[in-house]
């Protein structure tokens, strides 16, 4: 029973540590915050933090990018689930929307992400690069299978797929480094006028039209 408190202790400890970074790497930046502010933070000396992170504060980001790329690695991996029975705009909206949120629902995460990018080490940004590949192969499918059931028509699916998932990304960013970038200040309106007009690019043809074929394109 003693050896499960230390234990959870431990954990509390670890997590109050990577909490207090999170938040002063987004205040303040990476080099602008020392350990000892990070310590000062949770009320602790500074020998607890290489205790827990023999590596210091690279090792604190790494560990908070990591377990961020697993966290939104799963939310993203839900995503074909939960737009499986919805028609085509609820289902264009729905990947908006989640995906929007994964990086916005922890915005010190997101906003150390764009700040810091200059310190993402190889492994950190193999991560990086896989999310994004992920996201974009998701909706890749997606629109493959929307094509085959005649909702939309015949398109180079890889392009359309990286154009569809960037309005998102700009959208991450506006709020990510606080300037409006976008026209319409309501992100959520903003995101179905963006869903209805790429609908209208993309509808199949009717009946009456030849329909094209399928262009295939290399996924890679």
């Amino acid at each position: 029973m003693t050896r499960n408190i230390r234990k959870e202790q431990a954990a509390e400890t670890r997590e109050k540590i990577l909490e207090a970074a999170k938040s002063l790497f987004a205040e303040k930046g990476y080099h602008g915050t020392p350990v000892r502010e990070i310590t000062r933070k949770i009320g602790m000396g500074d020998g607890i933090l290489y205790h827990y992170f023999p590596g210091g504060k690279r090792e604190i980001m790494a560990v908070l990018l990591r377990e961020s790329f697993e966290h939104r690695r799963e939310g993203i991996k839900q995503i074909p689930r939960v737009i499986e029975n919805l028609d085509l705009r609820d289902a264009m909206i729905t990947i908006k929307r989640r995906l929007y949120e994964l990086f916005t629902e922890d915005m010190d995460l997101t906003r150390i992400l764009f700040r810091e990018n200059d310190l993402l080490g190889f492994e950190e940004a193999e991560q990086l690069t896989a999310l994004i590949r992920e996201q974009c192969a998701i909706f890749e499918k997606f629109l493959r299978d929307r094509h085959e059931k005649g909702e939309i028509r015949a398109l180079d699916f890889r392009i359309a797929s990286r154009q569809f998932l960037s309005t998102t990304l700009h959208a991450i960013m506006s709020k990510s480094v606080g300037i409006q970038l976008l026209n319409e200040p309501d992100v959520y309106k903003h995101m179905e006028e963006n869903v209805d007009f790429t609908i209208d690019l993309w509808r199949a043809p009717s009946a009456t039209e030849k329909r094209p074929k399928v262009l295939l394109c290399d996924s890679q």
